[in-house]
């Protein structure tokens, strides 16, 4: 069996869940009908089957077969299963949930940044933010190079858990700024509070570093917060 097969035949079977297509707590048709539905063998989804195990979508049990889990059980921090989530469209809990969690984590890694960043680290950001003002001009892809800015600032933090989480926590800021992205001249105005960042990390100003970030947060709580009400 290919690695491919196995990985499409994984995305295919895990966006399928997420979907909500089997509700949690409910079992999944046999592995032969599965196989049927997706097109490949029973060896296929066995394996896809095990794949999401691992990522907390399911469990298999001698008398339940294999059985939906919560999503409160999901690897949230897998970036495919995030990935699965926000096509769906995510419940409130969870983008509220997302920007406690920028809340716990980011003015603590600005700090860090601040401290900490390398010469190299430094140039990297600010040459994301480069990126980020030629995007607001061009209208480029704004939210890739905002997820490289931020990225960046979590790895000049140089907290190797942090640094473990930066796939996980680049594709759920990726959401966040896929929301508030979306409301007009809202790029234009956050665009200087992420020049303050760069700059704050480049002087070692710890202080305006963190007031930077928490208003980025904050900013995008209220946009979001707005987006919903409109909805």
């Amino acid at each position: 069996m290919s690695n491919s097969f196995h990985a499409s035949t994984v995305d295919r079977l895990g966006a399928w869940i997420a979907q909500g297509t089997v509700a949690p707590g409910q079992s999944l048709k046999v592995e032969a009908a599965l196989g049927e539905e997706f097109g490949v063998s029973r060896t296929v989804i066995r394996e896809a089957i095990k794949t999401l195990v691992a990522k907390g979508l399911l469990e298999v049990g001698p008398k339940v077969g294999t059985r939906v889990l919560p999503v409160r059980s999901w690897n949230l921090f897998d970036p495919q299963v995030v990935g699965w989530l926000a096509a769906k469209g995510l419940p409130e809990s969870f983008v509220v949930d997302l920007l406690d969690l920028r809340r716990a984590i980011e003015p603590m890694a600005v700090r860090w940044a601040c401290e900490r960043a390398s010469p190299e680290q430094i140039a990297e950001i600010q040459a994301a933010y480069e990126q980020l003002a030629a995007c607001v001009a061009n209208k480029g892809d704004y939210n890739d190079a905002d997820q490289r800015f931020h990225e960046a600032v979590l790895a000049a933090s140089h907290n190797q858990f942090i640094e473990q989480m930066l796939p996980a926590l680049g594709a759920l800021l990726a959401i966040s700024f896929e929301v508030s992205s979306a409301v007009p001249g809202e790029l234009g105005r956050t665009l200087p509070l992420h020049k303050d960042l760069a700059d704050a990390v480049a002087t070692r100003d710890a202080a305006r570093g963190v007031w930077a970030c928490m208003s980025l947060i904050e900013n995008a709580a209220e946009v979001i917060s707005r987006s919903r009400v409109q909805q």
